[in-house]
């Protein structure tokens, strides 16, 4: 998207140079060569005219090479992320298989350890790899989706260290894309697992025409700068995290056709809103 309005600009700017520059050579070539004024007007010009030339040139220049470098950029990231996720899962299949038929109480941390390390990195990967295609305005595949299943499952394998209160059962189908939105609960996770001490969060699920509310709460309080929350690489002074978890909510979310907002009551809550799916899977 920034690109695309750096172009915009672009084009802009030079048709800017092109008006400009057309005005001024009519002014050359129909000014009195015999006076003074229209000498200084030629050479003024003249000068004027070469100098934009150059100066659009440069930026054009500019602006082509740092588009190429953040396309490859963009495509290395993607292809590592894709090459890293591999044996990122075949070691946490590994030690799930010697979790499940281990029996010494020693070796069970170490194991348990490993699992929850791997499912970090592969939290961080997909990170990258989203980041990657919103910035390149990848296209989301919308499908129904049972929130509240949704919800307990991804908490289970993610976070059973966690317990979520869910304030109802019922079946309710939002028309979400299923990685998106796995990876939009695992950052709330992993934010409420890092940055609070909280060991419940409380989910509230609100319908209302076509579109339902989620309402997710882990008691966690904010101390920085409220307007930036959200923003990319905006960490405030945690140590942890890498600062695109809430951005990639954003972002996610809008192309979903929702969104996410923040509230402060005192706690901070995070409000999700999805389009209501009237197909059932």
């Amino acid at each position: 998207m920034k690109l695309k309005i750096l172009f915009t600009l672009s084009l802009i700017w030079s048709c800017l140079i092109l008006a400009i520059g057309t005005w001024w050579s009519y002014l050359l070539l129909n000014s009195d060569e015999g006076t003074k004024f229209a000498r200084m007007i030629k050479w003024e010009g003249a000068t004027f005219i070469l100098l934009l030339i150059l100066v659009s040139g440069s930026v054009l220049i500019l602006f082509l090479k740092n588009l190429k470098e953040t396309k490859s950029l963009q495509a290395f990231f993607s292809s590592m992320t894709h090459e890293l996720k591999t044996p990122l899962a075949s070691i946490r299949l590994q030690a799930d298989a010697l979790d499940s038929k281990l029996h010494t109480p020693d070796l069970k941390p170490i194991t348990g350890r490993i699992i929850e390390d791997t499912q970090n990195l592969e939290v961080k990967m997909d990170k990258i790899l989203a980041l990657s295609r919103v910035e390149r305005d990848g296209i989301l595949s919308p499908e129904p989706i049972d929130l509240v299943s949704f919800l307990i499952t991804t908490a289970k394998e993610y976070a059973p260290n966690l317990e979520l209160s869910l304030k109802t059962k019922e079946r309710i189908f939002i028309k979400a894309d299923g990685f998106a939105l796995k990876l939009i609960f695992k950052n709330l996770l992993e934010n409420t697992k890092n940055h609070t001490k909280s060991k419940i969060i409380s989910l509230t699920i609100t319908q209302k025409d076509n579109m339902v509310n989620l309402n997710y709460n882990d008691d966690g309080n904010f101390q920085g700068d409220r307007k930036k929350l959200g923003n990319l690489f905006y960490k405030h002074s945690s140590a942890k995290g890498t600062g695109i978890g809430l951005y990639l909510c954003k972002r996610l979310m809008k192309k979903m056709g929702g969104n996410i907002s923040f509230s402060f009551l005192p706690n901070l809550n995070f409000n999700l809103l999805f389009e209501k799916s009237k197909d059932l899977i």
